[in-house]
């Protein structure tokens, strides 16, 4: 039985890395898109896989996902084809994830090469690889897991710190307080 959303991204995930099972490509999870900073933060840890869950469709119980493709140029690889032999891997690899709440595997499969001139100014292409996993049933059953309780979520109760400026010492100290939102 699925639990939520993010069982499906990390089966998907762990699968991959499973599949890929070499040490040099990196294989994660994102929370979503990416921006430059992000792209040159990520790029310390190319060749890598990162992987995305985009979007639900409840309608038709399709998770949308994205694994991006990050290579970093060298001098002998210049057109980045290293990237292609990981998008050519990779397609193959969805096609055939499995899990017992899946309804086959990868499908839909679209890559596209999102390289650009600022990009490949820090040596770095990026492949989108987009592709969609139908699963047997909606992840919100009514009556069976559709609300959440204060243990499913990770509360920021508070903060204390002390800050040397100067010369002097500030001490910042912030308590929250959770309190339940129901209004009914």
């Amino acid at each position: 039985m699925i639990k939520d959303l993010v069982d499906i991204r990390d089966e998907a995930v762990s699968q991959i890395k499973s599949a890929i099972n070499k040490k040099e490509i990196h294989v994660a999870e994102s929370p979503g898109q990416f921006n430059e900073a992000e792209i040159k933060r990520l790029a310390t840890k190319t060749p890598a896989i990162i992987t995305s869950l985009m979007r639900y469709s409840d309608e038709d119980h399709t998770v949308h996902f994205v694994s991006w493709v990050l290579y970093r140029a060298t001098s002998t690889d210049r057109l980045y084809d290293g990237a292609l032999k990981i998008v050519s891997a990779l397609t193959p690899i969805i096609r055939e994830l499995d899990a017992e709440w899946s309804i086959g595997g990868g499908e839909d499969i679209v890559a596209e090469c999102l390289y650009s001139g600022t990009l490949d100014q820090i040596n770095i292409t990026l492949w989108g690889v987009k592709w969609d996993w139908h699963i047997t049933e909606p992840i919100f059953v009514e009556g069976e897991g559709g609300s959440l309780t204060d243990a499913d979520l990770e509360y920021f109760d508070g903060y204390d710190a002390t800050h040397h400026v100067g010369n002097s010492v500030a001490e910042d100290i912030v308590n929250l307080e959770v309190q339940n939102a129901n209004t009914d």
